[in-house]
Parts: C-alpha cells; sequence; structure tokens
C-alpha cells in the first residue's frame, strides 16, 4: 500500500537479528515499513552473542568500522573492540532505536515461501508452528550456520576428536593433547595460537602461504591507526591499478622484511610467497606468527592427503600422531528454509537479488569486504533494500540483472583469482561506492580547488560508512562533515602529497601502469 507522500509501506519479515539483521530492522523502519524479525536464539547479536564465540574474541576490524554510520562511536577512541564490547555495542544500538519491540526471540523460521505477491514464513516457537504472511522478505541469517567439514580419505575412521572451530570456547580441553588445526583465517590464528601454549604438539595444515596482515599498521610508536585506517580503504588508493598499488608497498615489505621480531619477517616472508595481496583474500590477524616463529606451532604446508586411526598423513609424505583435529575451515551457505539452493552469491545481483525473484525477497550480510566490516556492507545493503520497497529506486529488468551479475562475477573472480572459492569476497570501496550509487546516497566530494581539506580527507582517508550520510535520503550531513574533517591522516604531508600525485596521474594517464583497476559496466 502508498501512504499519503506516495511512498509505498510494505510489511516486510527480517530472518535474524545478529549484525545485519539489526540494521534490517533499523533501515525498514526508518523508511515506514512494518518489521517482524525472528530470531532463533534468545537475545540480539547472532555470532557475537555471549557464548556463540570464543572467550578471547578480538575482532580484526576498528570500532569506527564495524560501527553502523547512524550509529558512530564518536566519544571513542580508534581502537579494536573485544567481542563483549562489540556485543554491546549492539544491544545498544537496538536500544537507541527500539528495535527489540520488533523482534521474535526463541522463533526459528522453518519455511519461506511465495504465494501469489506475498511470501508466507512458517515459524517454530516452543511446541507451537505457526505461519505468517509478508509482502517481502530479508534473510538476515549470516554465513556462520553450517560448518565446512572438508571430505578427507579416512577422516571417517579417526579414532581422535574431531571439532569445529564452531565449537571452540578455549583451549583448556586440549591441555596435554596432540593437536592438528587445518586452515588458517582470522579465527584460526587465534584459536591455533591458544591450544599451542596448552597442547604437546601443535601442527597447522595448510594447501598454500596465506597473506595475513596486522590488526594495527606497523611504524607506529603509539598504536592508533588500525589496518582498515591506512591506505587501505582511501578511495585514492583503490582507483590505482594493482600493479603500482604493489609498488607502493614495496618499500613497506623491505622494510619489515628487515624488522627485529622474527614473527615479522615470518609475516613478510609468507606475503611474498602467497602472492599479490590484493587479489586474494587477507587474514587481519598476525597472532599465529608468534607462535610459529616460537616453534609452538608447527606448519605443514603439503595439505591433507588422509587419516588412519590416530594419524595423519600429509602429501609430502611426513606423518604425525594425533589426538584431535580441529578444523578452521569454514562454513557453507545454508538456507534449510527455503525451496532453492543458493550455492553462491556471485549469481545474485549485486550478491543481494535473485533476478527471477525481485525486490521482495534480499539477502543481506552475505558480502564479506576485503577491507572493512560486514555490519557496514550489511547496513549499505539494507539501506539499498529499504529504499526499493519504498518504490524510491527500482531494480533492472530480470535480464539486466542476470547480465549484470554476471559481469560482476566476473569482475570479483578476475580481481580475486588466487582465491576464488571465497565467493562471498568483495572490494569494500567499490561495492559500498555501487550500492549507494544504486541507493542515492553517494558522496558529493567537492573540487581539490573549492575544499583541498575536504578532499584530501575524502580520498585519502578512511572510506568510512558515515561518508554515506553525507548527502541522500536519512542523511547526517553536518555530523558526517565534523568527523571526517576532524579523522587525521595517517601520512606525513609530503607522503601524503605523493600519493595525491599518483591518484591524479592515474587517472589522466594512459600509461599500463597508472590505467585504473578495469570495472565492468555495471560498475561505472
Amino acid at each position: 500500500m502508498s501512504n499519503e507522500k506516495g511512498k509505498t509501506k510494505m510489511d516486510i519479515c527480517v530472518i535474524g537479528a545478529g549484525p545485519a539483521g539489526l540494521t534490517a530492522i533499523r533501515q525498514l523502519l526508518a523508511e515506514g515499513h512494518t518489521v517482524r524479525c525472528f530470531e532463533k536464539d534468545d537475545d540480539i547479536g547472532g555470532v557475537f552473542k555471549k557464548g556463540n564465540s570464543y572467550d578471547s574474541l578480538l575482532l580484526t576490524i576498528s570500532n569506527y568500522f564495524m560501527a553502523y554510520s547512524d550509529f558512530m562511536p564518536f566519544s571513542e577512541r580508534l581502537r579494536i573492540w573485544t567481542g563483549r564490547e562489540y556485543e554491546q555495542y549492539l544491544h545498544r544500538y537496538a536500544d537507541h532505536y527500539g528495535l527489540r519491540e520488533t523482534i521474535a526471540f526463541e522463533t526459528e523460521v522453518t519455511s519461506v515461501r511465495k504465494k501469489g505477491d506475498s511470501w508466507l514464513v512458517t515459524v517454530v516457537h516452543g511446541q507451537k508452528t505457526t505461519e505468517h504472511a509478508f509482502d517481502a522478505v530479508a534473510v538476515c541469517s549470516g554465513h556462520f550456520q553450517k560448518p565446512n567439514i572438508p571430505t578427507i580419505e579416512g577422516l571417517d575412521g579417526f579414532s581422535g576428536r574431531i571439532l569445529h572451530a564452531l565449537e571452540y570456547k578455549n583451549p583448556h580441553p586440549f591441555e596435554g593433547r596432540r593437536v592438528l588445526c587445518v586452515g588458517l583465517g582470522e579465527t584460526s590464528s587465534d584459536v591455533t595460537s591458544e591450544i599451542s601454549t596448552v597442547a604437546e604438539e601443535c601442527t597447522l595444515s595448510l594447501r598454500r602461504y596465506q597473506t595475513v596482515a596486522p590488526r594495527y599498521m606497523p611504524f607506529q610508536r603509539d598504536p592508533y591507526f588500525t589496518i582498515d585506517t591506512g591506505h587501505a580503504t582511501s578511495r585514492a588508493m583503490n582507483a590505482l591499478s594493482h600493479r603500482l598499488y604493489g609498488l607502493l608497498h614495496r618499500g613497506n615489505h623491505r622494510d619489515l622484511s628487515k624488522a627485529r621480531q622474527p614473527h615479522t619477517r615470518l609475516r613478510i616472508k609468507w606475503l611474498k610467497e602467497a602472492g599479490p595481496f590484493t587479489s586474494q583474500v587477507i587474514t587481519k590477524n598476525e597472532r599465529i606468527f608468534e607462535y610459529i616463529a616460537d616453534g609452538k606451532v608447527r606448519c605443514n604446508m603439503a595439505g591433507i592427503e588422509r587419516f588412519e586411526a590416530n594419524k595423519v598423513f600429509f602429501k609430502d609424505g611426513q606423518s604425525n600422531d594425533i589426538d584431535d583435529v580441529v578444523f578452521c575451515t569454514g562454513f557453507k551457505l545454508s538456507f534449510p528454509f527455503l525451496d532453492r539452493e543458493i550455492g553462491n552469491t556471485r549469481d545474485l545481483y549485486k550478491q543481494m537479488f535473485l533476478p527471477d525473484v525481485g525486490k521482495s525477497l534480499a539477502f543481506i550480510g552475505f558480502a564479506r569486504p576485503l577491507q572493512g566490516g560486514v555490519p557496514v556492507i550489511a547496513e549499505m545493503q539494507s539501506r539499498y533494500f529499504a529504499a526499493l520497497c519504498s518504490g524510491k529506486v527500482e531494480l533492472p529488468s530480470p535480464d539486466n540483472m542476470v547480465r549484470q551479475a554476471k559481469g560482476d562475477r566476473r569482475y570479483w573472480e578476475e580481481q580475486f583469482h588466487i582465491t576464488p572459492h571465497v565467493s562471498s569476497l568483495v572490494n569494500y570501496c567499490h561495492y559500498m561506492d555501487d550500492l549507494a550509487g544504486l541507493t542515492g546516497c553517494a558522496p558529493v566530494i567537492p573540487s581539490f580547488i573549492k575544499d583541498p581539506v575536504f578532499y584530501t580527507k575524502m580520498y585519502l582517508g578512511p572510506q568510512f560508512a558515515i561518508q554515506y550520510r553525507l548527502n541522500g535520503q536519512h542523511s547526517r550531513n553536518q555530523e558526517a562533515c565534523d568527523f571526517i574533517r576532524s579523522f587525521p591522516l595517517m601520512h606525513s604531508p609530503p607522503k601524503t602529497a605523493f600519493m595525491l600525485l599518483m591518484f591524479w596521474l592515474s587517472r589522466t594517464l594512459p600509461f599500463a601502469i597508472l590505467e585504473p583497476r578495469a570495472k565492468p559496466e555495471c560498475f561505472t
């Protein structure tokens, strides 16, 4: 139906009250829609709810990149939150915007099916099953639903304990045991490190060297700038070609390879072996290298061939006696309540919409940024979805959505060709600008001549989500301007000038080394 201003108002179901679900509720309410959220747990937070993650969880993204643009922690210093601190932030967000009254807790969605123009959502609460009709559905159930346990010869006959990192809380159960950890990501870097402090032996099994970054930028006396507030999220640096971007980093890598700390030198060695860091998923947690350098964690890069009883055999001929296997191998997409398989979010328009279904079914929170945080990506997706539901913007035709999804898929798979299996991976800066343009909240940046300070901050400073509150619906222009102007640039004035020069040259000169990264039609 339509309200007095001609804006469409819809009854919308949100599945999940984690970081993606909460911002979906908020953005939909801001557009005047009626929202009902179903959460199978007894409180908000998703994987960040106490008890759903390991005890020592420390985020790998700064508070400014984990916070929503309409609830920035302005009173806090830039830093990395613990899992509990982020959970508390989500509670403050929910309370501030009155989101809890829209949420039905301990209520699991078991079926979502289309009937005519409506979506019928079946839920179970206790022993009671009910069905509800909605105009649209936002799926915000998250990636972390179905642990991925790889198929390996002999695993079903392994005599020890088999766990997934999702089950890990602390290292105590592994005291004095021989443990094999499989896979390296941000969680594995913590889990493997902690287990190695109490285990008799700890082996990390990988199939290749991986790109690992620190939480904080190097060469800082007083750690302030986090990895996501350096050049990794600046518009200027993300407009450069991969070759030029790599050249600008080469000096840093050369300096770090001579660092006093063995773990830093080891990380740089891995970085060189892994290949271009802009072409693969990045693990933003270097903790593991301290334990590898100290000999507490032994690495095998050959991959696993098979298991036998209490033994693992690697593809290089080595073998270990082990008591436990901990798989840190990620998750598989799982939507058991849908009547169709969603195997790869690359097939969705903007990794959000099924072309043959349209705007009434959105998948929010299933794009993982190379740099930056998932929650702010989910916020931008939610703003786009809310605007679509209001009729303020429209989706392309189904044929055009298919064509653009294929173009996006080629673009992302070419850019991240080293890790194409991470199908949720996107470049934060490019993806956010793309969605902002579709939503109508792309920031208008004044020329360098008109406002050199603001121009420089917008192009060389971090691309915080609050930049997308400068213009468009639900803008917070003064608040955004004040924050952007006040946040310091990481580099010295001479280096800042040099980086601006490189950015300008990349937009004007035809040389291959200075060509901006090519984008498909739908990103231009």
